[in-house]
């Protein structure tokens, strides 16, 4: 038994290592050497004088969401006003967590904070991958199991375009971890955590507390309930300093974000994805988080008898997809980019149950995820190669 931390350990550091490898690759062959090149700023993209002659732009001309929390992480409090530069600066800004505590480790100064931004996403990965490994250890599975952590959605996009999401993923296997029997206190570090570093992890300390009412753990219960207030005193103080998103995010009746753009895809496909292998990608993508929706569903509708009997990989899926039922927000739903990496919890946890009882169908809908993934890691190193 005291190998197998050992054995564990010894996955997570070749799997850090094979994604340091891909950054590494990334870095040299699409963004000139360049590591802040890897947060994907625009072309057309604003960027505060202070940063903006040395920051490194792709030939995308929007950019992607990382290149916000690059400006959060030289700028967390907004001392120099870099939030102005930030699309949505409150829904952004929610999210300090990790662009945070790269400032803190980089001691506030510049030509340190990408660096440790970079440093910690590869610390989360060491972090997700030696979770998985020893959550499939005491489900009696080979620890090998760990290397999958780097296909999850959340992963893989957050090393393309270095988004917050890979922690949360990492935490939420973590979660499943802690909750089988190991000590519960490190749980509670990554409780107070999650929600800092994307707000949807406020999920995870609901789906906690809701495993543990089930289990009739009352101190268990109000010490996760009591996680969530960090982060409610820092959205309250981001609410006090930034004006309201004007973002429609909520879709009000249960579904109806995911049904008006599934109904739009399959209305013309090439129209709504582009290129038809895009579109096919696109599609499957798609089916595959109707399917963890379906999933979630027969949990449910199964656990109302026997709900007493539910596991925490059972609670988050379900917790989750409730919270996903009722997202509005057609850019969420858009792409696999998009709603994979912000429904990666749900795909983990189902995933998780398909391990445990040997049901690959719970693997499903992950797996029918990472093609669309794959397809984008793809035709960006083929561009790389060009330029």
């Amino acid at each position: 038994m005291s190998t197998k931390p050992r054995s564990a350990a010894v996955i997570a550091l070749v799997a850090t290592l094979l994604a340091l490898l891909w950054l590494i690759a990334d870095v040299d062959l699409a963004d000139a050497g360049h590591l802040n090149g890897l947060f994907y700023a625009g072309a057309q993209a604003k960027l505060p004088p202070a940063i903006d002659a040395d920051t490194y732009r792709v030939h995308d001309e929007h950019g992607y969401d990382g290149e916000f929390y690059y400006l959060i992480a030289h700028d967390p409090l907004n001392h120099r006003g870099f939030l102005a530069y930030v699309d949505t600066p409150r829904y952004r800004w929610r999210r300090i967590g990790l662009p945070a505590l790269a400032h803190l480790l980089a001691f506030g100064n510049d030509a340190w904070v990408d660096q440790a931004y970079v440093g910690l996403q590869l610390a989360f990965v060491f972090l997700g991958v030696w979770w998985l490994a020893r959550y499939a250890q005491l489900l009696g599975r080979s620890p090998a199991w760990g290397v999958a952590f780097l296909i999850i959605p959340a992963v893989a996009v957050s090393l393309d375009r270095m988004t917050v999401d890979l922690p949360l993923a990492a935490i939420c296997v973590g979660l499943l971890y802690y909750s089988q029997g190991t000590p519960r206190r490190p749980a509670y570090v990554l409780l107070v955590a999650a929600p800092l570093i994307r707000e949807t992890g406020i999920v995870l300390i609901v789906a906690w507390c809701l495993y543990w009412a089930i289990k009739k753990n009352r101190s268990a219960v109000i010490d996760g309930a009591l996680c969530a207030l960090p982060a409610i005193g820092w959205w309250a103080f981001v609410a006090f300093h930034t004006i309201p998103d004007v973002t429609g995010f909520w879709g009000g009746i249960p579904f109806r974000g995911l049904v008006t753009w599934t109904v739009q895809a399959i209305s013309d496909p090439v129209a709504v994805y582009g290129p038809r292998a895009n579109a096919v990608l696109e599609l499957l993508a798609l089916a595959g988080i109707w399917l963890g929706f379906a999933l979630a569903v027969y949990m449910v509708a199964k656990g109302a008898r026997r709900i007493a009997d539910w596991e925490m990989p059972e609670v988050i899926a379900v917790a989750f997809a409730a919270f996903a039922s009722i997202i509005g927000y057609q850019d969420i739903w858009a792409s696999a980019y998009g709603i994979g990496r912000t429904l990666s919890p749900m795909l983990i946890a189902l995933a998780a149950i398909g391990l445990r009882d040997r049901r690959a169908l719970f693997g499903w809908p992950l797996l029918l995820v990472v093609p669309r993934i794959a397809l984008q890691f793809a035709a960006e190193i083929k561009v790389a190669l060009v330029h």
